[in-house]
């Protein structure tokens, strides 16, 4: 497996490809999968073309990924393809889409193509699929049409809305797999343990499009084993009155010492909105209610 990272017109790829699949993947969503599985039903000689930058998010710098560069990366690689291809957004944006399929042809050594129904590239999104069967020919291009669960399609921008809702549920349906958060565990205000629930405050990769913030229910593989626990994300109103958001899991039957490890969080269940409490008792007591709710489910 080859990877080429900020790939332009002046790279080549090295080995010859029967298959290229092509698209944004903003969150490697059940979509995104379907094409990637299509193309290696086809040959498991094949390669996927992406960007290094996801290109909603160059045109709008507030929006966030849905996952981290590190999970994107994996995902990608775990379908084993001869190539992974980062295009260079910065400089693959400023071309043509003449030029978009030159590259194509010529660096990436494209003859089959595979892409949703919606693809666009070039500059101004100047070319769609039709341009690329007019240059590949009707019988090297597939496109695959969008993806449905009961009926919706989902999009990136659905999982989103979703995630601003806590419906983790429905992200973690359209994901295919359960939302993720990973980073380092790092020394905190130590307010958990005074009272009874040591957290692991997380210290994030990637910046990442957060869901709703409050607590959800969470699972977490440390050291060969699977633990069960909750996460509260949010700002803590009631310990600190600071705007910084924290990451802060609690994991049951777990007392090791886990500072500068890294952790995978999965978030399963919405529990509840952050809240600021009258005092710290009364967060104690809500504490206890959360933890209550997972086990007796």
């Amino acid at each position: 497996m080859n990877i080429y990272d900020h790939f332009s017109s002046k790279d080549v790829v090295n080995s010859e490809i029967d298959i290229s699949c092509i698209g944004a993947f903003d969150g490697l969503h059940l979509g995104h999968l379907e094409l990637i599985k299509s193309t290696v039903n086809y040959s498991k000689n094949f390669q996927i073309i992406t960007f290094d930058t996801l290109p909603k998010i160059f045109f709008n710098k507030k929006l966030k990924p849905i996952l981290s560069n590190t999970l994107r990366n994996n995902i990608l690689k775990s379908f084993n393809p001869s190539n992974i291809v980062y295009l260079d957004f910065t400089k693959i944006n400023k071309i043509s889409s003449e030029e978009f399929l030159d590259l194509l042809e010529k660096n990436l050594k494209t003859k089959k193509i595979i892409v949703g129904k919606d693809f666009k590239f070039g500059k101004d999104r100047s070319g769609d699929v039709q341009t690329l069967i007019n240059f590949f020919g009707e019988d090297n291009v597939i496109i695959l049409d969008d993806f449905f669960i009961e009926n919706e399609k989902v999009s990136s921008t659905k999982i989103r809305n979703y995630l601003d809702e806590g419906n983790i549920n429905k992200v973690n349906a359209f994901l295919g797999r359960e939302y993720e958060i990973a980073g380092k565990v790092v020394k905190g205000m130590r307010l958990g343990s005074k009272i009874g629930f040591p957290t692991a405050n997380i210290k994030l990769e990637h910046e990442i499009y957060f869901p709703r913030l409050g607590v959800y229910e969470i699972e977490c593989d440390l050291n060969n084993d699977v633990y069960k626990g909750i996460v509260n994300i949010g700002y803590a109103p009631t310990v600190v009155d600071r705007k910084v958001l924290k990451v802060e899991a609690h994991l049951f039957n777990f007392d090791q010492d886990i500072y500068g490890e890294e952790i995978k969080i999965r978030l399963q269940r919405f529990i509840r909105p952050e809240t600021k409490f009258q005092s710290i008792d009364d967060l104690l007591e809500q504490i206890k209610a959360d933890i209550d709710s997972i086990k007796n489910k």
